[in-house]
């Protein structure tokens, strides 16, 4: 798929084996909408800086899905700010950049509605969407807030796409054993891959 603003999605999540089945569901959910993902893992290359990076891939994207649920201590009891941090230049994008970023549209979720109140009170009053670490309200509300946000008329209901999620998580282990990768650890790229040529088939 072709990239361009319009259909880049920009994701900023944690990359940990736990929040795997929600980053699998965002990013699955995403690409049957009809949208490209977009993520810091794209790119390998030691000769490039983090977050110029990540100030390129933002500004690619006209939309960007935010997870401040693992805004938490560590187990060195420091917190995670990479998420918030990553929001902020999101929305200062949108707020002071020219008319095409302007434009941004932005999901944030956490895992309760009002958890982030604890420790991101300037969100106050901004919609935040809860998602309980359950993939199924992540396809839901990705896909809900894309269809609103874009208003394509090709966005499938999220029943179909629930149960397409599921029946893809139940054949990729096979898929992974194929391609004698790890389905536990599957590089991004791969996974886009994976998802790409899956949904090719099921629509052509």
């Amino acid at each position: 798929m072709q990239a361009n603003y319009s259909d880049s999605v920009f994701i900023n999540c944690p990359f940990d084996s736990q929040y795997n089945p929600i980053f699998r569901a965002i990013v699955f959910t995403v690409y049957r909408c009809g949208f490209l993902p977009v993520c810091a893992l794209d790119e390998d290359n030691g000769l490039d800086n983090r977050l110029r990076k990540i100030e390129k891939q933002i500004q690619s994207c006209q939309y960007g899905i935010h997870d401040l649920s693992r805004a938490e201590q560590n187990s060195a009891a420091f917190p995670r700010f990479n998420m918030p941090f990553e929001l902020g230049i999101f929305w200062g994008a949108k707020k002071f950049g020219n008319q095409r970023q302007r434009g941004k549209n932005a999901l944030i979720f956490d895992s309760d509605k009002y958890r982030y109140q604890q420790f991101i009170s300037d969100l106050n009053g901004v919609d935040i969407k809860a998602h309980h670490n359950d993939p199924a309200i992540v396809v839901r509300t990705v896909r809900d807030w894309l269809k609103t946000s874009s208003k394509r008329t090709t966005i499938p209901g999220h029943n179909i796409i629930i149960r397409e999620f599921r029946d893809f998580t139940q054949n990729l282990p096979g898929i992974c054993s194929n391609l004698g990768i790890d389905t536990e650890d599957i590089l991004f790229n791969d996974y886009c891959l994976i998802v790409e040529e899956s949904l090719r088939k099921k629509l052509e």
